[in-house]
């Protein structure tokens, strides 16, 4: 349904945006090779603020925000969808 699909395509988004900040770092510190990010969750997340300001933990968020919001919100409409089925074969 078109409610199933806008709650699933918000929610994808809220979430996404949410919690770029840390899969920035978790990104940053899986690619530090040279340990320039300090080797710590602490540590880049002190390098980030220094380097880049508050926005520096939002880098990003526009590409992830665009892949995981369509995802949830197929998995919504298609919840939904198998809900429905499953209601009417009782």
């Amino acid at each position: 349904s078109l409610e199933a699909a806008v709650c699933g395509a918000a929610a994808g988004s809220f979430s996404a945006a949410i919690t770029n900040p840390l899969d920035r770092i978790k990104t940053l510190m899986m690619t530090d090779t040279t340990n320039a990010y300090g080797g710590s969750v602490l540590a880049c997340a002190s390098k980030i603020l220094k380097d880049d300001g508050v926005g520096g933990f939002f880098a990003g968020v526009v590409p992830r925000v665009g892949y995981i919001a369509p995802s949830v919100c197929i998995f919504f409409v298609t919840y939904e969808f198998v809900q429905q089925k499953m209601k009417k074969a009782e």
